[in-house]
């Protein structure tokens, strides 16, 4: 199952609706990418702001916000022209219940001071370079390289798993699935069913949601579609 993919003319993000069992409880996945552009957002939160409830990610952190310099930097030069950074989801004005399922920055910096120390400065040096890297030699077609997810982890990405690495990861990944499954899980419980749910988060994220709902609950897909992030041809 992919979440997102990438050819030689862009890439795309998977739409996926899950129905449990009896058919009663729908859950859509919105799997992002934290550059696109503008259209591709304005649709995904268009969408998600028709079901019942609206489970959206987000750490308001001082070391995210950092370390999201390697990506939030590119914007703005002439390479990236037309795309953005994914903004802020904002359902003030929607009768959906919109539900932040996220860790709090209290919460993330709990995990975060479990990384070696060496792997924090490492990523606060490197991170800042990296964008500064980007902005000024990277394409739209380099930057779409690395941007591939699908629901079983890449060959790259298992020889990357490491000790070392393991409370970054549980930081920045596992830790955010465990509290979205939560939320998740509370909603479902609490509607005895009769509820549509849209999930927006990161692609990797989505990883622990379809074990969830295929795995656990039985939930099998319904529909999917695809939807454009950003063209590169």
């Amino acid at each position: 199952m992919q979440f997102i993919e990438v050819s030689e003319m862009g890439v795309r993000a998977a739409r996926l609706a899950f129905v449990d069992p009896k058919a009663s409880a729908r859950v859509t996945l919105f799997p992002m990418v934290h550059i696109g552009e503008p259209g591709f957002y304005e649709e995904v939160y268009r969408d998600a702001l028709t079901h019942d409830v609206v489970l959206f990610e987000g750490v308001r952190s001082p070391v995210v916000a950092r370390i999201t310099r390697s990506y939030r930097w590119l914007v703005g030069s002439r390479a990236m022209a037309g795309l953005i950074v994914q903004p802020r989801f904002d359902g003030t004005n929607s009768s959906a219940s919109i539900v932040h399922a996220d860790l709090t920055h209290e919460e993330f910096s709990i995990e975060w001071h479990k990384v070696p120390l060496w792997i924090r400065g490492l990523l606060y040096v490197i991170s800042p370079w990296l964008g500064l890297k980007r902005r000024w030699f990277t394409s739209k077609a380099a930057l779409a390289k690395d941007m591939g997810c699908e629901a079983q982890p890449s060959l790259k990405e298992v020889l990357a798993i490491s000790p070392e690495t393991g409370a970054l990861t549980q930081a920045i990944l596992h830790a955010r699935d465990e509290r979205l499954i939560e939320r998740l899980s509370k909603e479902l419980a609490g509607s005895q069913g009769q509820v549509s749910i849209a999930v927006i988060y990161g692609a990797m994220h989505m990883r622990a949601v379809v074990r969830e709902l295929t795995g656990k609950r039985r939930f099998s897909v319904t529909s999917a579609e695809w939807r454009t992030v950003m063209s590169i041809a």
